[in-house]
């Protein structure tokens, strides 16, 4: 699976991160080697998303931005008790 998902001007920290959770949750329930890799995948896309958002200064820090505790940090947590690979691992 090759997606690349873009940005859209009102995608936000708060949308990517519940999304690499619903992918996580699917890849945990999933039975299917490759359907779980495919929600790995995902996960991981949208984990990249929030990784770039951070270090775009433009994002302008404002009141609608998650905490830090909502930044992704859950999300790579249970990736990583998972056992997903995902490069970003600190």
């Amino acid at each position: 699976m090759d997606e690349v998902i873009e940005a859209g001007s009102g995608e936000d920290l708060q949308y990517l991160q519940r999304r690499a959770e619903e992918e996580l949750e699917a890849a945990q329930r999933s039975t299917v080697p490759e359907v779980t890799a495919a929600h790995f995948q995902l996960a991981e896309a949208y984990l990249e998303r929030i990784d770039a958002k951070r270090a775009t200064p433009a994002s302008g820090g404002g009141a609608d931005e998650p905490t830090d505790s909502e930044r992704g940090e859950p999300v790579a947590d249970r990736a990583r008790e998972a056992g997903h690979p995902w490069k970003g691992w600190s």
